[in-house]
């Protein structure tokens, strides 16, 4: 009847199993109304089955329509030949990964890829993108044979890992013959499935938002249910339904029950002018219009998660299945229930809470914890349950904190947000004086923590550490700090109110020790702190607790590093990423990778820390880790700035948020001197200036780390506008060019050291150059980088050619390309000093070339100044970039968008430039903005145009 939701899922709720292959038969009555939504679903099938990909959005209120459009594009999919699959999310359903995706492609007949293999990946403890890999390979193998159309009901309950899926596998190339098409409810949904949504119609998904029928549409649906004219009496009433179809439906079906539906001489007219009391007297009345126990089945149904089985009905009913058989059938020939393949389900998600509503809100709550602990002695999951159990549990349930604490922990590994919520409740439940308290708001603090929930982590850990216990209080001050947020001052107070804590355990101790030397390291000068990450190695092996051994260990590589033993260093991070791969040491993994990767790129090996950094963002992504994101994008930006993507590391770097007014960490500070870098590069002032304001407060308020790092920013900027009095200023005193904080770009700094300490014929400073490039040289055999760097910095002291020719020809083979252009400028000024015109135009046209290639166009132009002195003319025309079309693309734009034009997904696209994903979307996205596009599909034709 009409194009309500309900009726549709009713006339097929025998033919659509719960996931798979679907054959809908054409319903009878026809859509009214939708004449434009059909125009636009009826050429996307056309254009898949002809093998031509694409996506779909059915968006809308409930009741308004979707399920009836989308039932209508299924059958039409059939009969042009495309395959269809149906998947369909549910609310109990939401911490269950893959929940929709699996039941759509896994349980179709054939099923889409190795079911069980994906289904183990999906269970996993960490699921890697290997899911989405495997079924996207599996559903274009599919595809190559008969076109798919995907169709994944109601998203906005989906659970994380459907929709990060969806974002993948739904943008792939549209030469791909499969049409995603996914419904949603308007407005409804966590944050994530606004992202899914916002994610598709960027990347050119078509959108059709169903809106209330017109009173013509309505009028010709009710002609159709009434097979007559329609009087102005019975109009009339359905004007209250608000172009609602299913509210139609339910009003004619509510005057036909009452028998107010009259049909004289072919015209159809209503009985009086109240609503009929299924929706004027609510669903109370309603139900009891029906038979007790059709009734009762219906009521406890409504508790129940979306759908379910008998054996859970009867159970609750504490009753035999054999004997529900006619008060079910009952319930689902008035419309309430329907037949869902092996399960039952409400017609309609309006007709169920309506039904929900009609009991007392305590009895309700009951019901719903009943339900649970059932299902759970049924042998459900936590995480199917955590839903319900989270709504319905009281204070104290120990069952239920049990289960939700389990839940959180299992989708901590795809969503921190969602299971931060959970772990909340979990703890709302708990009370206060419980021995497990302390360890719950650990956990939940540091979930909060992950999902950058950063003043609720502080709010709760404050308001509990009052009341907690000596262990309680260790867990939390373990969990609180948050490297991404505090600075170190903070962490090393949480650390050493800990352990002033006389009844603590040994293992809170050691990690307490461990985590004290870990941010007293920031903190060094020269190495005068190593004394304590020794200390806690010792305690860490004297308790044998893994990760106390990881982060004391992990200290200890950064002394080692600073004094120069890079090699060393890197074979005990390799050994120590082996170690962390577990989810027992989340925190300390992410320490430990992150400085793997700055140690990678510090030695010039790029390619081996972007493979890291890809890595690491996309489990951050998949978890939700938006800390862990946060961390692994600073580390991208530098790294891309270290490799000579200028650009690329100015939208990393922008992509974060700025530094805080007060307590910036060290994170704050990389990203200022990666932007200060960019600025310098490409002779942008007003960057320039921004930068050196919050270096110059950074520096006033700021830790050891923090200011050494402000420093180098100052000193950098000063440096740039030829101010060597400000420079020296800046690198004076007793900071160490080569600090303990592994960067990609700590080698930077040693160079800028000795072009300061030479130009300003400073002893201190000469000094403290000198000193850092012997650390580069005291490891045997040296790494080539550390090497080239030490060369380098005494040929700029000692205004040495031989030594700066030496160190650019060892810069040509490596992967930090401005490291090399600045080596050939330097040797080439100083060969011109000497009189060496020749070798010196060479070098510097090297320098010029190598730099104009790279984006930095401020040190092409001061090299273009040096080679115009010798007689040699290479300038850089000097024009306003365009705003909009090819002119406007930067470098690395272009290189993005034509390997795109070409047919690459973002992905590979990533791993050919050596960029991290998110970088590779920040280009596409700004390049398709530029030129006046929203798709791939539009690429082609305007390239080749």
């Amino acid at each position: 009847m009409g194009s309500a939701d309900n009726p549709a899922k009713m006339n097929l709720s025998s033919r659509v199993p719960s996931g798979g292959n679907v054959v809908p038969q054409r319903l009878t009555a026809p859509i009214r109304g939708r004449a434009a939504e059909l125009q636009v679903i009826g050429s996307l099938v056309a254009a898949v089955a002809e093998g031509r990909g694409g996506v779909l959005v059915i968006e809308g209120p409930a009741g308004i329509g979707k399920t009836r459009l989308r039932t209508e594009l299924m059958a039409l999919a059939t009969e042009c030949g495309v395959r269809t699959l149906f998947g369909e999310a549910f609310e109990y359903q939401r911490t269950v990964p893959f929940f929709s995706l699996f039941m759509a492609t896994l349980q179709a007949d054939p099923p889409v890829a190795d079911a069980e293999s994906l289904r183990r990946l999906g269970a996993s403890t960490d699921p890697t993108y290997w899911v989405v890999h495997d079924l996207a390979d599996a559903i274009g193998s599919a595809a190559a044979h008969t076109p798919l159309a995907i169709v994944l009901e109601d998203i906005h309950w989906a659970d994380n890992g459907t929709l990060l899926a969806l974002r993948s596998l739904a943008t792939t190339a549209p030469e791909v013959a499969v049409l995603w098409v996914v419904t949603a409810r308007t407005g409804a949904g966590a944050p994530a499935v606004h992202e899914t949504l916002a994610t598709l119609e960027r990347t050119n998904a078509t959108f059709v938002r169903v809106g209330a029928m017109t009173p013509d549409s309505v009028a010709e649906m009710v002609a159709d249910a009434v097979r007559a004219h329609v009087d102005e009496s019975l109009l009339s009433l359905t004007v209250k339904a608000h172009g609602n179809p299913f509210l139609v439906s339910e009003l004619l079906g509510g005057l036909t029950e009452e028998g107010r539906i009259e049909v004289n001489a072919g015209r159809a007219v209503a009985i009086g002018t109240d609503l009929p009391r299924r929706l004027s007297a609510g669903m109370q009345q309603r139900l009891d219009l029906l038979a007790e126990d059709v009734a009762e089945v219906v009521r406890v149904a409504s508790v129940l998660p979306d759908r379910f089985s008998a054996a859970l009905l009867a159970a609750m009913l504490e009753r035999s299945p054999t004997s529900l058989l006619s008060a079910v059938a009952e319930a689902v020939r008035v419309g309430l229930l329907v037949e869902d393949g092996a399960k039952l389900r409400f017609g309609h998600d309006l007709l169920r809470e309506a039904t929900r509503l009609s009991m007392p809100q305590s009895l309700r709550r009951a019901m719903e914890r009943q339900s649970a602990s059932i299902m759970l002695h049924l042998g459900a999951a936590p995480v199917e349950v955590a839903t319900q159990l989270a709504r319905s549990a009281e204070p104290g349930d120990r069952e239920a904190i049990r289960a939700v604490r389990q839940a959180a922990q299992s989708i901590s590994r795809s969503d921190a947000s969602a299971a931060a919520d959970l772990s909340k409740r979990a703890l709302d439940l708990l009370p206060a004086h419980d021995p497990e308290y302390g360890r719950l708001v650990a956990e939940t603090v540091d979930l909060l923590n992950r999902a950058t929930r950063y003043a609720e982590s502080e709010e709760l850990a404050v308001a509990a550490l009052s009341a907690a216990s000596s262990e309680g209080e260790a867990e939390i001050r373990l969990r609180l700090p948050s490297f991404t947020w505090h600075n170190t001052q903070r962490r090393i107070e949480e650390s050493r109110q800990a352990l002033e804590l006389t009844d603590i355990n040994d293992v809170a101790r050691a990690r307490h020790l461990a985590l004290l030397a870990f941010n007293m390291m920031f903190d060094d000068n020269d190495g005068q702190n190593r004394h304590v990450a020794e200390k806690a190695a010792v305690a860490a092996v004297a308790v044998d607790d893994l990760e106390a051994k990881v982060i004391a260990k992990l200290t200890l590589v950064c002394f080692d590093c600073a004094d120069g033993y890079v090699t060393r260093s890197l074979a005990t991070l390799e050994e120590l990423s082996g170690l962390c791969r577990t989810d027992d040491l989340a925190a300390a993994s992410l320490l430990v990778t992150n400085y793997y990767a700055n140690a990678l790129a510090l030695v010039g090996r790029i390619e081996d820390a972007d493979e890291q950094i890809t890595a690491g963002v996309a489990r951050a992504r998949r978890e939700g880790d938006t800390m862990a994101l946060d961390a692994w994008t600073v580390i991208q930006a530098a790294v891309d700035l270290a490799a000579g993507r200028v650009s690329s590391a100015r939208a990393a770097a922008e992509s974060l948020p700025p530094p805080k007014p007060t307590g910036a960490t060290e994170i704050d500070m990389v990203r200022m001197v990666v932007l200060v870098g960019v600025a310098i590069a490409t002779d942008d002032r007003t960057l320039l200036q921004h930068m050196v304001a919050d270096a110059n407060t950074a520096y006033l308020s700021g830790t050891a780390m923090v200011r050494r790092l402000a420093a180098h920013a100052l000193t950098l900027a000063a440096w740039y506008r030829e101010d060597l009095h400000d420079a020296v200023r800046w690198f004076g005193g007793d900071i160490d060019p080569l600090s303990t904080a592994i960067m990609p770009l700590s080698l930077n700094h040693v160079i800028l050291a000795a072009r300061v300490a030479s130009a300003a014929g400073d002893a201190g400073c000469h000094a403290r150059a000198l000193r850092a490039a012997e650390k580069l040289q005291r490891e045997q055999p040296a790494n080539p980088m550390f090497t080239a760097v030490a060369i380098y910095v005494r040929g700029i002291l000692e205004h040495d050619a031989q030594a700066l020719m030496a160190a650019a020809d060892l810069f040509a083979s490596s992967a930090r390309p401005l490291f090399y252009a600045a080596a050939a400028e330097d040797a080439g000024a100083e060969l011109a000093r000497i009189g060496r015109t020749e070798d010196a135009v060479a070098y510097l046209t090297e320098a010029f070339d190598t730099y104009l290639d790279h984006e930095a166009t401020a040190h092409a132009r001061r090299v273009g100044r040096e080679l115009r002195q010798l007689g040699v003319e290479r300038r850089i025309v000097s024009q306003p970039r365009a705003k909009t079309g090819w002119d406007s693309l930067t470098v690395a734009e272009l290189k993005v968008v034509n390997l795109i034009a070409r047919g690459a997904t973002n992905r590979d696209v990533a791993e050919s430039l050596h960029l991290s994903l998110h970088t590779v979307k920040t280009h596409a996205h700004n390049a398709f903005t530029k030129l006046g596009i929203n798709s791939r599909t539009q690429l082609g034709p305007l390239m080749r145009g």
